[in-house]
C-alpha cells in the first residue's frame, strides 16, 4: 500500500474557472472546467472532467471515486457516474465503474469522464477535484 500524501490544489487563473488538483494517495490526476453557465432555457452548469491514470506499478482500474468541490452548494443534475452523493452541499462524490460506461483504464491512460451537470446559484466555481479511490484491479490484467 502506498504512503498517503496530502492532496495539493493549484488554481490556474488563466483558465476560466478551471482547477487542477493532484494527490499522491491515488494514481489519478483530474481536471475540471466549467464549460457552460446557466442561460435562458438551460438552468445547469456544465463541467468537463478529464483525467490521467498514471499507475507506476502498472495496475489497471475499472472503478474510481472522484470528489469535486465547489465554492457553494450544488445539486447533481446529470453525469456518467454510476452513483453520486453530496447533493445540496459544496462537495459531490462521483463513482465511476464499468457498469456506468466501460471505464477500464490501462496503467497510463488519458480519460474523459464526460460532462457533469449541476444546478447552483450564480457565481459557481470549482475549488478542487481529487480521486479518492482506485480499485487497482480488472479482470483483463
Amino acid at each position: 500500500m502506498k504512503k498517503y500524501e496530502r492532496p495539493v490544489v493549484l488554481v490556474n487563473e488563466e483558465l476560466a474557472e478551471g482547477v487542477y488538483a493532484a494527490s499522491g494517495a491515488v494514481c489519478y490526476t483530474f481536471t475540471a472546467k466549467i464549460t457552460q453557465t446557466p442561460e435562458n432555457g438551460r438552468g445547469t452548469y456544465a463541467i468537463q472532467i478529464d483525467g490521467k491514470h498514471d499507475a507506476a506499478d502498472g495496475h489497471h482500474s475499472t472503478e474510481r471515486t472522484v470528489q469535486i468541490s465547489f465554492n457553494q452548494a450544488v445539486t447533481h443534475s446529470q453525469s456518467n457516474a454510476s452513483s453520486v452523493s453530496g447533493n445540496g452541499s459544496s462537495v459531490l462524490i462521483l463513482e465511476y465503474t464499468n457498469e456506468s460506461g466501460n471505464y477500464h483504464n490501462n496503467a497510463e491512460d488519458n480519460i474523459g469522464l464526460g460532462q457533469l451537470y449541476v444546478i447552483s446559484d450564480a457565481g459557481l466555481a470549482v475549488t478542487g477535484i481529487v480521486c479518492t479511490q482506485c480499485n487497482m484491479d480488472c479482470s483483463q490484467h
